[in-house]
């Protein structure tokens, strides 16, 4: 167990907030889910607070949950179990301005040992400040591959040990899967962690929602001890991505924000295979509007509209890509879409404001077994 640069608890708080943690691998539904959540916890007349996480900055995500009217605090260059103090700092700080009764945390896609690095540390030092939820991890039912189950690959490898360290898995997109397939999938699960809760989820259809709700607001806590993990093959898998952040503003009198959207990411589709497309987002905001459009592999996905499919005046665009790709080429492909989609619109060029990297070695200010 390592305390170097952590940050000291405060004491004799009383506790005053339930945390749940839900992870996943990028593009497996987590902040629709983190949303439904917020909005039913709302609905049933509670507070909420959102934490977001990314390597980067610039999220499209945040902008998202916001435009749904909740209060968010980011933890940002680098995972929670990195930056665990930063995770405690945006907790207090929602306790601060909105006394939330439930805060509801979404760790980086790609980040896995969080048991060891998050919730072992959160049970053991701020116990005081925060209640555990069970730890619940997203799979993405339409696209789980038996090198996933397995943990061949290196990808597949950190999928395999975001089910195994679970105490819920959530499979999620299950309306796009039959019946026997997702037998198949509970089976293989079981046989990674037999110690988990399954619960199939549709967004769709609402199936398994209220037993997700169930997990959360209920009094239980982590059971599942922490799983072994090789570091260099965790970090070899991280930085198989090429992350990119990026965001520009441009002004028109009439533009069809769906329209800008789908064109950049099916331009910057065309440049890739599609299974190397682990998850890329678009968010389009100004004084009319806000839509938010994803794609994992080359399937768009329209995660919110609100108000007019059209802008008028000054309208802000973030971008966020996480695609196997050096990030050199990746920069270079996002630019280009955006350029060339521009242009095809007939929009003047505009400067971009851009990030994009590979994710260091995973560094964890707590390890806790």
């Amino acid at each position: 167990m390592s305390f170097q640069g952590a940050m000291a608890p405060a004491r004799g708080r009383d506790l005053v907030v339930r945390m749940a943690i839900v992870g996943g691998f990028l593009g497996s539904g987590k902040t629709t889910l983190i949303n439904g959540i917020a909005k039913e916890l709302k609905a049933q007349g509670k507070s909420v607070g959102l934490v977001m996480n990314d390597q980067g900055e610039a999220l499209v995500d945040t902008q998202y949950c916001e435009a749904n009217g909740f209060q968010v605090a980011e933890v940002l260059r680098g995972c929670f179990c990195c930056k665990f103090n930063d995770l405690i700092t945006g907790t207090r700080g929602l306790v601060g301005r909105v006394k939330p009764d439930y805060v509801i945390a979404e760790p980086v896609g790609s980040c896995t040992d969080l048991q060891a690095t998050v919730v072992a540390p959160l049970k053991s030092i701020y116990a005081k400040e925060i209640s555990v939820a069970p730890l619940m991890v997203l799979v993405d039912s339409s696209r789980i591959s038996e090198d996933e189950m397995l943990g061949e690959s290196l990808g597949g490898y950190l999928r395999h040990h975001q089910i195994a360290e679970a105490d819920v898995v959530v499979l999620s997109k299950t309306d796009m899967i039959s019946t026997s397939r997702l037998r198949e999938i509970v089976e293989e699960v079981g046989k990674i962690n037999a110690e988990a809760e399954v619960i199939p989820y549709s967004s769709l259809d609402g199936s398994g929602f209220k037993q997700i709700m169930k997990v959360i607001t209920s009094e239980r806590e982590p059971t599942h001890r922490p799983v072994d993990i090789d570091y260099d093959k965790y970090a070899a898998a991280e930085a198989e991505l090429g992350w990119y952040n990026g965001q520009f503003t441009l002004k028109a009198d009439h533009l069809d924000t769906y329209d800008l959207a789908t064109r950049i990411l099916r331009e910057l589709a065309s440049k890739y295979h599609p299974q190397d497309v682990a998850h890329a987002k678009v968010s389009v905001r100004s004084p009319h509007n806000q839509a938010k459009i994803s794609m994992v592999y080359s399937n768009l996905i329209v995660d919110s509209v609100l108000g007019s499919r059209y802008s008028a005046g000054e309208t802000t665009v973030l971008l966020n890509a996480r695609i196997v790709s050096s990030p050199e080429e990746l920069s270079k492909n996002m630019r280009d879409s955006v350029k060339y989609t521009l242009r095809e619109m007939k929009l003047a060029t505009v400067e971009i404001k851009d990030d994009c990297f590979a994710p260091g070695r995973p560094n964890p200010t707590y390890r806790m077994r």
